[in-house]
């Protein structure tokens, strides 16, 4: 009897384990469970991962959680600050458990293998947030520089900009309205879903201003943001950069507040 109530111990936790797996497949990246026919998240309109191997890497799942849960223009290094207690680098054990006590429902250890990647340390610390967040900035930069140059030329501002594509600034874009509208202005490209993915930073399907805001203030800032020693090497080349702001507003409205991640990894 003893050994049939062991067997069916291991089948019931075998069955658990799968049950997890699934219901991680099942959950959308706002963190709200896919309806078991649902092609669409209920909560945000994120479409549903078709298989694993088109599903969401983990990497880009945290960055999702964070800008969900403080913010889209939040700090890397200061989000793993609020949630370690320190700046100090944890074990991936450490890692995963404290994610889970903050309401974490993914492959964290995958996560932390990702951001883990280039140093190979076996901890990951705020500083390495830091360097995260600065490559997912670059792609994101990169992604959107023929929008912003479009809307730079086209727009004074950026409540110009987002008023044009139909919508006001407490509203929200969803994609088909974000391609619908930049077709209608003549902004062409290539992969249109790839850019409207850059804007929507916290990956909810839908664009605030406050997003649409942000990446052009992000795309302007990248000279200072991710060149910062190079150009206190040369200061009369930093304040070329600096003078050409002005000439339009969308500059203008968010000049100096960018984090400076560099001064961090300083530490």
């Amino acid at each position: 009897v003893a050994t049939c109530c062991s067997v069916g111990k291991g089948q019931n936790a075998a069955q658990k384990r799968d049950s997890q797996n699934v219901d991680e497949r099942a959950i959308c990246v706002c963190g709200n469970k896919f309806m078991d026919d649902a092609q669409f998240c209920r909560k945000c309109g994120q479409k549903r991962p078709a298989g694993n191997e088109e599903s969401i890497p983990p990497e880009v799942r945290l960055v999702a959680w964070m800008r969900r849960r403080n913010g889209v223009d939040c700090d890397f290094g200061a989000v793993f600050e609020e949630i370690f207690g320190s700046r100090d680098p944890v074990n991936v054990r450490l890692f995963d458990q404290a994610l889970k006590d903050k309401g974490y429902h993914f492959d964290a250890k995958a996560a932390f293998s990702r951001i883990d990647r280039h140093a190979k340390s076996g901890q990951v610390g705020a500083s390495d947030f830091e360097t995260f967040q600065a490559e997912v900035e670059d792609r994101e930069i990169e992604g959107l520089k023929h929008l912003r140059d479009f809307l730079k030329s086209n727009f004074t501002s950026p409540a110009a900009a987002f008023k044009e594509l139909g919508k006001g600034e407490g509203d929200e874009l969803t994609q088909v309205e974000f391609i619908a509208a930049m077709k209608r202005l003549g902004f062409t490209s290539e992969d249109p879903e790839q850019v409207f993915r850059f804007i929507d930073k916290d990956y909810s399907g839908e664009v605030s201003f406050a997003e649409f805001k942000s990446v052009l203030k992000t795309a302007g800032k990248k000279g200072n943001h991710h060149h910062h020693h190079e150009e206190d090497k040369d200061k009369g080349h930093h304040h070329h950069h600096t003078s050409q702001k002005g000439h339009n507003k969308i500059d203008e409205d968010h000049k100096g507040n960018h984090h400076h991640h560099s001064q961090h990894k300083k530490h």
